[in-house]
């Protein structure tokens, strides 16, 4: 009678990630390790600071400069005639508005149009802070043809900010402009973003215990009912601010805002 373990019998786990199968190659978002700095989109390339003021309420813009293709929809001047309509007591606590450019790697796994961040520490710079990534135009953005309600939601909104939709056989194909990424930042992410904030000010015990699915409902209805109040006082759209002059003045690159 055979009795023992067979040696040739293969391991049922080989091959699965339960034996480390295919860990090695895991897309994954690398963080530079630093002591005080281990969230990894805080980890900023080159980058310039810009002041700026709103109603006597300082903020601080980081900008950091844009690989070739990609583009900072926003510019400090968009934001701030923004800022400008939000209550004075919803801004408080806000330090910092970050224009980042999202890594390769960042954008497969993890792709925003933006996001609030409680505390944030960037060289010395700290505090509450909203970033704004910088938008690869070329390459289309890609959702699968199936959605969820709260995402049809979300692809109605992206049309109705300017971008161009494709439905195909199995995807949504999202196609970008400076113009449309620009609406969506400005007139939506960027005051969505500070409806978190104003979540997180009111009771930040509340905050921390709350469903991810009710901070954005909170947020979302922020932005919403500021935004149509601003489209009722036709103060919103408006112009693109850019100015060569107040850019080479802030010694930002054209570059990193419009093809040039």
């Amino acid at each position: 009678m055979k009795s023992g373990r067979d040696a040739t019998r293969r391991n049922r786990n080989i091959g699965t990630a339960k034996r480390g199968h295919g860990q090695n190659n895991r897309l994954v978002i690398p963080t530079r390790w630093h002591p005080d700095l281990t969230i990894y989109y805080q980890n900023l390339g080159k980058y310039r600071n810009v002041s700026r003021d709103v109603g006597g309420h300082p903020i601080t813009f980081l900008v950091e400069e844009t690989r070739a293709g990609c583009y900072h929809a926003c510019t400090p001047d968009d934001i701030i005639h923004v800022l400008r309509f939000v209550a004075p007591s919803d801004l408080k606590g806000i330090e910092l508005i970050v224009l980042r450019q999202p890594k390769r790697k960042e954008e497969a796994l993890s792709g925003v149009w933006g996001r609030w961040a409680s505390s944030v520490e960037i060289d010395g710079y700290s505090g509450s802070a909203v970033f704004l990534e910088a938008a690869d135009i070329a390459n289309p953005i890609r959702w699968p043809k199936s959605l969820a309600p709260d995402q049809q939601m979300e692809l109605e909104r992206l049309r109705g900010d300017g971008h161009t939709i494709t439905t195909t056989k199995r995807y949504h194909i999202i196609s970008l402009s400076l113009a449309s990424v620009r609406s969506t930042q400005l007139y939506r992410t960027l005051i969505h973003e500070i409806g978190h904030h104003v979540d997180y000010s009111q009771d930040r015990g509340k905050f921390t215990v709350k469903l991810a699915s009710e901070k954005e409902t909170f947020a979302h209805r922020y932005a919403d009912d500021l935004g149509t109040e601003l489209r009722k006082r036709r103060l919103i759209p408006f112009e693109r601010i850019i100015s060569a002059e107040q850019l080479k003045e802030d010694k930002l690159r054209i570059s990193d805002f419009e093809a040039t």
